[in-house]
């Protein structure tokens, strides 16, 4: 599998956006190949687990990127980084460097465990205890790339205004035939949502992705 390859997943046509060990991004095609969103500035890239799309895809050929396409979409950036556990996102955001980085100690993680990335210009999305996003903030670099303390201390400060201090996860709640189930996820970490106007876009969320928490039983919480 590589990026831009065309496939016949869940009776569509669709074309490979990025992909890492754990999940597969992808868009629908038409049958010209050409993308159905193709216009679209502002998009959330169909996500689905590895191993799931590779036992129920059938491959169809080769198609590179364009250059325009790789421009956009920028397929070389991780799909999640700064993953960890033993810690949330704080309902304050930062004061300098030095606060920054006695939080991280806390939590037995150093400073230099974090991740940036190549890019100067990045949007991020906030995301209620609740799982939905939230409007997104467009962080700039003059440098043209982001480290991973900057990065981070910039999504702290975004994620802050949607954090209460005594609920330190987030929680999703579905019906089930004899009641209500909850998950809960704890942790940080950051991933790749799609673009927004033309600049690639990630999520706030816990130490796995959303899609994972889907099929993560061991954070059901007992009735």
């Amino acid at each position: 599998m590589k990026i831009g390859d065309l496939f016949h997943f869940t009776n569509n046509r669709i074309r490979i956006m990025m992909f890492d060990s754990k999940e597969v991004f992808y868009q629908t095609v038409m049958e010209d190949d050409t993308l159905v969103y193709a216009k679209n500035r502002t998009l959330s890239y169909y996500r689905t687990p590895k191993e799931y799309f590779e036992n129920n895809s059938e491959f169809i050929k080769h198609l590179a990127f364009t250059e325009k396409e790789t421009e956009i979409h920028k397929p070389n950036l991780p799909l999640r980084l700064n993953c960890f556990s033993g810690l949330f996102w704080t309902n304050k955001s930062f004061e300098n460097e030095s606060e920054f980085k006695e939080f991280l100690n806390s939590a037995n993680i150093d400073q230099q465990e974090l991740k940036g990335l190549e890019i100067p210009k990045v949007a991020i999305f906030p995301t209620s205890q609740q799982l939905s996003n939230k409007k997104s903030t467009l962080l700039e670099n003059k440098d043209g790339h982001f480290s991973g303390k900057n990065l981070m201390i910039e999504c702290f400060r975004i994620q802050s205004k949607y954090v209460k201090s005594e609920k330190p996860y987030f929680s999703r709640f579905r019906l089930i035939p004899d009641g209500r189930e909850e998950k809960r996820l704890s942790g940080i970490g950051i991933y790749r949502l799609g673009i927004k106007g033309n600049l690639p876009s990630y999520y706030l969320g816990g130490e796995i992705s959303f899609m994972e928490l889907e099929s993560e039983q061991s954070l059901i919480m007992e009735k």
